[in-house]
């Protein structure tokens, strides 16, 4: 029996909110080539961009389920919804917490998956069925489970989603009442950000970000004709430049955590060491210059493709500074 699947999904609406549809597609390697095990697309009526994407990794969770699959690789095109499953960022939205909730429950009965944020083009068949959904008003594909079923109240205890406070949104028999009833001061923020990234996308421009960290460690400079030939300690302050032109969903070009976080686990190898014996270092002078090119060449291969390392500067003193930039 087969259990592991490459699953797609996207979801999307016109006007957000508005008409919207969603899709997925459940793909297996026999070995050769990828085989379709099952795809479908639904038109879900009026939602937002963010609920239909929730939509559509729901109903394929459903319908991996239904087949017995037990091991997935989850690609989707929403750079929000991938980092909020993944804990990068928080669901502040009471639209798509009740969603979100159920979206982990039901990960949480798999043996295991991954998640990944892939773009539109890798993502075309299920962004096709979400369309064809939408220009229809019906659904499409040899689905196991309808979209509907996957948006009933009544759960299963094992992916029941928490409930939410009274007062609060509740997962409802469709959409939540986010989309049904008239949207949270919280829903409508999301949905006026969203409705501006067309607008913010069309002016030329590049946003920079700089963030801060240090360590303390000891070199000597062999060859130096001067005292820093001998071991001699410094504070060393690390500063890291990187640009984009794109905002993502959130309206942010790279998360100031994911860069501080991928900085730190460089320079903690440097940290309370005599550099001269950590390589590189054992191999090339443990100069600041070669310090500055050696962490922009680590940091520089954490990044997505569409973020750039501009400047890697490290501080050996408050008044002396020395910049890395690869031309």
């Amino acid at each position: 029996m087969r259990d592991r699947a490459i699953l797609h999904t996207d979801g999307g609406s016109r006007g957000n909110p508005g008409p919207s549809g969603i899709g997925f597609v459940l793909l297996a390697d026999d070995g050769r080539e990828l085989v379709t095990l099952s795809e479908g697309g639904a038109c879900i009526g009026e939602a937002t961009n963010n609920i239909a994407e929730y939509r559509a990794l729901l109903w394929g969770l459903e319908n991996a389920r239904a087949l017995g699959l037990r091991q997935l690789s989850i690609r989707a095109d929403s750079e929000l919804l991938v980092k909020q499953i993944k804990g990068q960022y928080r669901v502040k939205s009471e639209g798509l917490k009740p969603l979100f909730a159920e979206a982990r429950a039901l990960l949480g009965t798999l043996e295991s998956y991954d998640i990944a944020h892939v773009y539109r083009e890798e993502n075309s068949r299920a962004d096709a069925l979400a369309n064809m959904a939408m220009d229809t008003r019906a659904s499409v594909g040899n689905f196991q489970v309808d979209w509907k079923a996957c948006a009933n109240e009544e759960r299963p205890n094992e992916v029941q989603p928490n409930k939410e406070q009274p007062g609060e949104d509740q997962p409802g028999s469709g959409l939540s009442s986010a989309v049904h009833d008239a949207p949270s001061q919280s829903a409508r923020t999301e949905e006026t950000i969203s409705s501006h990234r067309n607008e913010i996308a069309m002016k030329t421009g590049r946003y920079f970000l700089t963030v801060k960290d240090h360590f303390d460690a000891a070199h000597a400079l062999v060859g130096y004709p001067g005292e820093c030939r001998e071991l001699h300690g410094h504070t060393w302050d690390i500063e890291a430049t990187v640009s984009g032109t794109e905002l993502d969903e959130v309206g942010i070009v790279y998360d100031f955590k994911a860069l501080k976080a991928d900085l730190a686990a460089i320079l903690k190898q440097y940290d309370h060491v005599y550099l001269n014996e950590v390589p590189p270092f054992d191999r090339i002078n443990a100069t600041a210059e070669n310090l500055a090119r050696v962490i922009h060449e680590r940091l520089a291969a954490t990044l997505p493709p569409s973020i750039t390392l501009e400047e890697v500067a490290v501080w050996e003193s408050p008044i002396a500074k020395l910049s890395y930039r690869r031309v």
